[in-house]
């Protein structure tokens, strides 16, 4: 038999146990709540975070669109202004540089820019060839605006309102002359490459359009003497 101070001895041991378990068990409750508090204050931050960023990716996207506008506007500005005023001289420097900065800044926002891919070649008489293949533009432009942008505004024109039309006199610092112009030619699938019948400004550009600029000396028809691409 257990004599009754054995006995006091293990109930006092017993409720000692009890007390420092009970103790620890307040301990890691009051710690695991502080933890709890903590993870939602977390959560809170990140759901506010969150909120601003949605915010912020809307005024980024609305900017965005504001600037596709303005680009549209641009392009219109340039296809319809005569091309020795300075107007037209600052939007045709800027508006090259402007698309490449659209479209790097849609790219960034992890989107696409709206646009359509385009070919053009640049023959300049010489065997000095120079492909713009795939190029991205904006919907909406003419053969003359995605000209001058392929070109970087180095585009020499002589404006004819009564026309609505460009008559082009030179491209990347090479100039008509006497004996040799630039001619614009256009290309089908059906055709393959022919003499455009309709000026730069009258071609409407859509998703895959192909055309050509060519600098030749002229035939008796006026036309290109030189090979077609």
């Amino acid at each position: 038999m257990v004599s009754k101070g054995a006995f006091y001895g293990i109930v006092v041991t017993l409720i000692a146990l009890l007390l420092i378990s009970s103790t620890f068990a307040v301990i890691y409750l009051n710690e695991y709540q502080l933890e709890v508090s903590a993870n939602q204050t977390h959560t809170n931050e990140l759901d506010l975070a969150l909120s601003s960023y949605r915010s912020l990716s809307g005024l980024y996207n609305i900017s965005l669109s504001e600037d596709y506008n303005t680009l549209s506007l641009l392009a219109t500005a340039v296809a319809n202004l005569n091309t020795s005023t300075p107007a037209y001289q600052t939007a045709a420097s800027a508006l090259s540089s402007l698309w490449a900065k659209y479209q790097a800044l849609a790219g960034a926002n992890g989107g696409k820019a709206l646009a359509y891919e385009v070919h053009m070649l640049v023959d300049f008489g010489n065997g000095t060839r120079k492909w713009y293949n795939d190029t991205a533009v904006q919907p909406g432009w003419n053969g003359y605006v995605v000209t001058l942008v392929l070109m970087d505004g180095n585009v020499q024109a002589v404006w004819y309102p009564q026309y609505g039309e460009h008559f082009v006199t030179g491209l990347g610092g090479v100039s008509n002359t006497q004996t040799k112009y630039w001619f614009l030619l256009t290309y089908n699938k059906t055709a393959s490459w022919q003499e455009a019948q309709v000026g730069a400004d009258q071609i409407q550009v859509f998703n895959g359009t192909t055309f050509a600029w060519a600098y030749c000396p002229e035939n008796s028809s006026y036309g290109p003497a030189c090979p077609l691409p």
